[in-house]
Parts: C-alpha cells; sequence; structure tokens
C-alpha cells in the first residue's frame, strides 16, 4: 500500500549541498508526478550550483505554491535559473523567498523581468539582498510594476533605497502601478516627506472592500 503523497517539504538547515539539490529536483520533474505545494530549503549553503539543479525540475513544475530558499548563499550567478522558474507558462508558484542572499543588482535585475512576465504570484520576497536603486534597477523595478499587473506585493527591505529613488517608485505607483499596494522598503530614508507620500501612495492603491464585483447588480425583473 502506497503511502500518502507529500504536499510539504521542509528540510531547514539541513546541510543541503548542490547535490541534494539535484536529487529533490527530480522529485519536482513532471515525469515523477510531483504533488509537492510548499518547498522551503532555508539556511542550506548549496549557492548558485544547488538553485540551477532545482531549476531542472522546478523551470517545469506545475504544482508548487510556495517557494522558499532564504539564506541559502545565492548569488548573481543562480539568476538565470530563478528567471527560468519564474517565466514557466504552467507555473503555479504563489509565493517565492529569496530572502538574505547576494543577488545584487545584476541578480535582481534578471529576477524581476522574469517576474515581470509570471502570471501566478502573489508575493514575492527579495530582501537583504546587496542591492541598491541604480538607475537600471529602479528600470527593472518599475517595468516589473507596470507589466505585470497580477502581482501587487513586493520585499525589499534592508537594501539600499534612497529618498530619490523612493521617489521615481513613488511617481510609478501614483501614475502606472496603481494596482501595487504592499512594498516593504528599508527603514532608513533620508526624506520622511518622501516616505509619507510613498506610503500615501500605497494606501491609495490598496483594494476597497466591496470593490469587488463593484456596480455589478441584480439584473432587473422585466
Amino acid at each position: 500500500m502506497l503511502g500518502k503523497p507529500v504536499n510539504i517539504l521542509e528540510l531547514l538547515d539541513n546541510k543541503i549541498t548542490s547535490l541534494g539539490c539535484e536529487f529533490i529536483s527530480k522529485t519536482l520533474h513532471p515525469i515523477s508526478k510531483p504533488t509537492i505545494a510548499i518547498l522551503k530549503l532555508d539556511h542550506n549553503n548549496f549557492g548558485a550550483q544547488g538553485v540551477k539543479n532545482l531549476s531542472e525540475g522546478l523551470a517545469i513544475n506545475p504544482t508548487l505554491k510556495i517557494l522558499s530558499l532564504q539564506y541559502c548563499g545565492i548569488d548573481e550567478d543562480a539568476a538565470q535559473a530563478l528567471f527560468e522558474i519564474l517565466i514557466y507558462t504552467r507555473s503555479a508558484l504563489e509565493d517565492i523567498n529569496l530572502s538574505g542572499n547576494m543577488l545584487g543588482n545584476e541578480g535582481i535585475k534578471k529576477i524581476l523581468q522574469g517576474t515581470a512576465v509570471n502570471k501566478a504570484l502573489k508575493k514575492i520576497w527579495l530582501s537583504d539582498n546587496q542591492f541598491n536603486d541604480d538607475e537600471d534597477v529602479l528600470k527593472a523595478i518599475t517595468f516589473c510594476w507596470c507589466k505585470n499587473t497580477h502581482l501587487m506585493r513586493y520585499d525589499f527591505k534592508y537594501n539600499i533605497i534612497s529618498s530619490e529613488g523612493l521617489q521615481v517608485l513613488t511617481q510609478c505607483l501614483t501614475a502606472e502601478a496603481t494596482h501595487v499596494y504592499d512594498v516593504e522598503i528599508p527603514e532608513r530614508i533620508d526624506d520622511k516627506n518622501v516616505f509619507k507620500e510613498f506610503s500615501e501612495a500605497l494606501k491609495g492603491n490598496k483594494p476597497k472592500k466591496g470593490r469587488k464585483g463593484k456596480g455589478k447588480g441584480k439584473k432587473k425583473k422585466k
């Protein structure tokens, strides 16, 4: 008698190597008829090669909904593999957490390119990834915000965003990305007025209760 299918796999701080990621990837490949919906491998230092190995299965996986790879020593060399996971057209991935890695500017830009075309994501966590508000990074963020109208929640904490960079993001929130309402940013913003404007823009974008289906009243009886 076969056991029950595994829906949740959490292997936190288990000294998993890139080879271990290769074995996990095989269980995520469609050939294995995967059932895992939640995969958490936080605090395993398998680095970029581990992510590349995982992507062999994840880049064509239609069942996973939550992926957490926090503090796994991932740098920009893993960006292409993460990009391929994000752009899969049948992906069910709703939440991806890459916090506490070393993706840097180049890695973040590539990941945001993939995020821009993803249709299932509800939140992406990119906090503490050693990126700043370089002009190209800001362009990648605003492009993603405008392109992906399904994704409304982002976490950018513990990176470097200046008051000037925040102004650019605020303008995007009010002019084009009016669907984005939850963006976590670094706490240290020099200009308090800019921070206030940003917070107000997010508040203005937050969906109002009862907005869904508004205007679709009952049909009048003839």
